[in-house]
């Protein structure tokens, strides 16, 4: 086999160079760096990445023990835990105990030989004293998750004694005289917070509580069958819930009561059991986040951390009250989140027996059915852009507020720069978020990370390769990735810039003139700061020469040509870069704030026509459509949601990482629609006033100055035409 010292002389390098090249450390030339590499491939060289780490002394991996891999809890547990320390540099190994304490100790000798970093346990051993004696590594560094036992140092668990509470609650709602509670063996802390809280709360039934240990589940799950049935059985996971159901099947010619388990959160439906979900993947992230920041010395893990339940499931049933309104007819545009939506109605329709027409047409179709004077006859919901609300909302839609009283409370709750930019016209509430969006700058993560890559760029720029802070930065990265300027580029651009549609290139300039600090509605009306207006057209210009140009009416093709690999970023709407987060590049998708972190708000609203009488259908739609379970099953089909709340979804989490992150740059977000004094402005005329300026400049008829001086003449204008802008 190949040494560091072959490779040496392969590349004509030190020994030096060899190992801070294979070992990515060290200031090594992008030259030496292919010499290495290439010499390292031909030698067919293999790193040896655990002698690496025993040299070290440490091997940067985490042990995960656990009971059962077939307990759905523990497997979502690992999810959570494995990709968050993967995303950190670490290696995990997962080892299962099926709750024998000979078999956990001997994991613990192995575990020793190979100087783990950390351990993130659930223990079946009665003392952690076991752990600390058998293991060099910090006690801080063992995580003991769920079963708190004797002497651990640092502990992790859901709350169990709520998780009690909150079960006792619905079953004395549901007046329920028998009750089974079907648990593990009652040293476990977890088990006996929860077993013990309900029979403390439901002192008034007849109590049947079986603990029995995992080998010997299933046969004593026999015994609630024995002396009568009870009226529901409580069990503390979904795989003993199933348990429960297989020995009912064979065990039992009575009707199979109620099973009320502990599960963990998922998106899938599932009506064999009513579930109280705590969120096991998300909990695995929160505890590995805690353990890395903890071993690297970021910050000290808690003695006691105590995560909280995401309670019992919802059942949702609405109804309408007036059985007659039973179709709806929706307007709205092709998007993935309307092939989404088409997806579900049926579920909808199943749950209120209404049923829903989508009538799909082009953005420019709807902006014209809104402008007529007739009220969009035909359509109950419409669903337009967030930049027409403060043009249309009144005109178009019925106020929201007051028709329900359960959606008044969703609309309160809602953040107030939601509000201002997504339902209200004059402080009253007229459409509602539908598919919000806001820009963000989205990176090809392979590529900013690669050695031999950020070589090249501190070579050629003398900084580090890092996501742009401005558009300085970011002009730099384009023309870096952009072959034609930079010919070992990986990429044949740096980005791409659509010019299709005038409006789409008032945009491209505009998220540019707001990073400067810019705005264009101010005390004097409307206009454009002339040095910003100047310094932000510059630089436009500049991601011109070197972008590719795309003559498209939408942001699509831009997205597509960033999956197919053409461009290494894009600036783009998070709900148009979500439908790739399926494709082959989408786990190389990294995403920061755009340069100047001052994103333009996107995305869509829907509202009540003004002609429409089916009021009370609608609003059953829209609290359909808000539900937290349809907002998930939206975003696993590719579409877009405002509701927040699915980022506590894993899988959702790892499809779209940016959503983590969007919230706080939609506070942050700009899109003037509204005049100071809060008087609505036709945002599409006046973008279109804007981006037609720029095509002249464009097409060399006008130079940058000219461009600027024609602009603000333009919004003079603009400003004054009470067809633009509503009086006051």
């Amino acid at each position: 086999m190949a040494t560091i010292k072959d490779i040496a002389k392969a590349a004509g390098v030190s020994h030096g160079t060899v190992s801070n090249v294979l070992n990515g450390r060290g200031n090594v030339s992008a030259k030496k760096i292919r010499l290495v590499e290439e010499a390292a491939r031909q030698l067919g060289y293999k790193i040896n990445y655990k002698a690496q780490s025993l040299r070290s002394g440490v091997t940067k991996s985490i042990s995960i023990i656990i009971p059962s891999i077939e307990s759905e809890e523990y497997a979502q547990l690992y999810k959570g835990l494995d990709k968050t320390l993967t995303e950190w540099g670490y290696r995990t190994h997962l080892y299962i105990t099926y709750d024998l304490q000979l078999n956990e100790q001997n994991i613990l000798k192995e575990i020793a030989e190979e100087r783990v970093t950390g351990i993130i346990t659930i223990s079946c051993l009665d003392d952690a004293s076991i752990y600390y004696n058998e293991l060099n590594i910090p006690k801080e560094n063992i995580l003991f998750v769920n079963r708190k036992i004797k002497n651990s140092k640092a502990f992790a668990a859901f709350n169990f004694v709520q998780a009690g509470k909150d079960v006792s609650s619905y079953l004395a709602e549901k007046r329920y005289q028998s009750i089974g509670i079907f648990v593990d063996e009652q040293k476990y802390s977890s088990e006996q917070q929860f077993a013990e809280t309900i029979a403390g709360e439901m002192k008034q039934a007849s109590v049947k509580m079986i603990a029995s240990p995992l080998g010997q589940s299933y046969s004593r799950a026999f015994e609630f069958w024995e002396n009568g049935t009870p009226d529901i059985i409580v069990t503390s996971s979904l795989s003993r819930a199933q348990l429960l159901k297989n020995a009912h099947y064979y065990g039992s010619d009575d009707q199979q009561p109620p099973i009320l388990c502990l599960a963990p959160t998922e998106a899938a439906f599932d009506d064999q059991f009513i579930k109280y979900q705590q969120n096991y993947q998300l909990f695995g992230h929160h505890i590995a986040e805690s353990l890395m920041k903890q071993v690297n010395g970021q910050e000290k893990i808690a003695k006691n951390t105590i995560f909280a339940n995401s309670g019992l499931e919802p059942v949702h049933a609405p109804t309408v009250n007036n059985p007659s309104e039973t179709n709806l007819t929706m307007l709205t545009i092709p998007s993935p989140t309307t092939d989404a939506l088409k997806k579900l109605l049926p579920h909808f329709t199943k749950k209120t027996g209404i049923h829903v027409s989508l009538a799909i047409h082009t953005y420019e179709e709807i902006y014209q059915v809104l402008s007529e004077a007739s009220g969009n006859p035909g359509y109950d919901i419409v669903r337009m852009d967030m930049a027409w609300l403060s043009w249309f909302g009144k005109t178009s839609f019925h106020p929201l507020q007051g028709l329900d009283g359960e959606f008044d409370k969703i609309i309160h709750a809602l953040p107030l720069h939601i509000k201002d930019n997504y339902m209200n016209v004059e402080g009253v509430a007229y459409t509602f978020p539908f598919d919000p969006s806001v820009q963000m700058l989205f990176y090809r993560k392979d590529l900013f990370e690669d050695q031999m890559i950020k070589r090249m760029y501190f070579e050629k720029y003398k900084e580090q390769l890092t996501e742009p802070a401005d558009y300085e930065a970011y002009t730099k990265l384009v023309t870096f990735f952009t072959q034609s300027c930079f010919s070992q580029s990986p990429t044949p651009y740096g980005t791409s810039v659509t010019l299709g549609r005038p409006e789409i290139i008032a945009l491209e300039f505009l998220t540019r003139y707001y990073a400067e600090g810019g705005r264009l509605i101010t005390g004097n009306g409307m206009t454009l700061d002339l040095p910003k207006a100047t310094q932000a057209l510059h630089n436009f210009i500049e991601t011109l020469n070197v972008a590719q140009k795309l003559d498209e009416s939408w942001w699509g093709e831009s997205v597509n040509s960033f999956a197919r690999g053409e461009t290494a970023m894009v600036i783009g709407f998070m709900n148009h870069v979500s439908r790739i987060a399926h494709s082959d590049v989408g786990s190389f998708i990294g995403s920061a704030p755009v340069p100047g972190n001052a994103p333009l708000l996107g995305g869509g609203v829907i509202g009540i026509s003004k002609s429409s009488n089916k009021i009370e259908a609608a609003i059953q739609f829209m609290k359909w459509v808000n539900q937290t379970e349809i907002a998930e099953q939206i975003s696993l089909l590719g579409g877009t949601t405002g509701k927040t709340e699915i980022n506590d979804n894993y899988t959702i989490r790892t499809l779209y990482p940016w959503l983590q992150d969007a919230s706080k740059w939609s506070a942050q977000g700009i899109r003037e629609t509204k005049t100071l004094n809060g008087t609505g402005i036709n945002t599409k005329k006046l973008e279109l006033v804007i981006g037609l300026s720029l095509e002249k400049m464009l097409n060399g008829v006008l130079s940058v100055e000219q461009t600027i001086e024609e602009m603000n003449h333009q919004l003079a204008g603009f400003s004054q035409n009470k067809e633009n802008v509503h009086s006051d």
